[in-house]
Parts: C-alpha cells; structure tokens; sequence
C-alpha cells in the first residue's frame, strides 16, 4: 500500500515541477515603443472651393493656442464660412462629415489632408500633408516650410511602452487551416 502512495507522491511533485517549468518558459510578450507627437499650437486652414464640392487649401498659418484653430471656406457663390476646430471635429463625427455627399466633406476633407489634419487628430508620425491638398506646389511648399516646419518643431513629444499584442513563438494567428 504505501508502495502506491509513494508513486503517487513521486508523481503529484513531478506534475508540480512540470507545471512550474512550463510557466516559467514561457515566451515574453513583444513590447513596442512608439513617440507621439501633439500640436502646442494652432492652426488656421483656409480652403478654396475650386468646383463644385471640390476644395483645395489656400493657406495655412500657426497660432498661438490650439483653441484658436480655425477652418475658413471660401466658396464659389464668394461666400465664406470660418469654423472653430470644435465644430469641425463635431462635423466630422457627425454622420461621418467627411465622407463623400456629405454637405462639409469636401471641405473637412481637404482640411484634413494639411496640417489641419495633426488637430483633428492625426498622428504627426504617420500622416503627411499631401501635395495634392493645396492649390498648387508652390503653396504647399511654402506652407510646409514655415508652418509645417513650425508645428513640428514646437509639438509635444511623449514616448510610451505597450503590448503588441503578440507574444513570441505561436504567438500570431495562423493564416492556413486544415481539415475539411
């Protein structure tokens, strides 16, 4: 009889360290360190419809406070329209503005393709102003030289640890299957 209890034990303390050693060699989880940069200041965007629904950025100044940013549209009918950062975020998230039929989108859109897009929320690390956005090259040059220049130079960096999400060996998901 205590031959069986002995087993038992012998086995219950080998489960315990095989328990233990697998936990143990486990693989650590990937960790990513990502910079993300936020305006300090404003800015003003003005945009040009240049056809119908259709806008192109005019200009873009820096302020001093982000608060003070603002969006000015100048439509064909020459009239124009000035719209704090608040309410063009509202728009935006209002029925999804910037899409396309909407009675903003072209111009939030547009908007959001410049620096204007770092304060509505774009990531100053992975979002460009594009080329196409402006009136022509040479205003996109000059707005990216002096206030491009200037968000970036003056933008609040913080530097953060987290989780990708994977862990290491089989930590991804297999993209095959087997079975029928």
């Amino acid at each position: 009889m205590t031959f069986y209890k002995t087993n038992n034990f012998v086995l219950l303390i080998l489960c315990a360290f095989a328990a233990f050693f697998y936990s143990c060699n486990e693989p650590e989880q990937e960790m990513i360190t990502e910079t993300v940069a936020v305006p300090t200041e404003g800015m003003i965007t003005t945009v040009k419809e240049t056809e119908p629904d259709k806008f192109l950025i005019e200009d873009e100044t820096v302020v001093a406070k982000p608060e003070d940013s603002r969006i000015i549209a100048k439509y064909l009918d020459n009239t124009v329209d000035t719209f704090t950062l608040q309410q063009a975020q509202l728009m935006a998230a209002k029925d999804g503005s910037t899409a396309e039929g909407s009675r903003y989108g072209g111009l939030l859109r547009a908007a959001s393709f410049g620096l204007m897009g770092y304060m509505m929320g774009r990531s100053m690390s992975s979002h460009r102003p594009r080329p196409g956005a402006y009136t022509n090259p040479s205003t996109y040059n000059r707005v990216n030289n002096t206030a491009g220049a200037r968000v970036n130079q003056t933008a609040k960096r913080t530097t953060t640890t987290r989780p990708s999400g994977r862990s290491g060996y089989g930590g991804g998901k297999s993209t095959r299957s087997y079975g029928g």
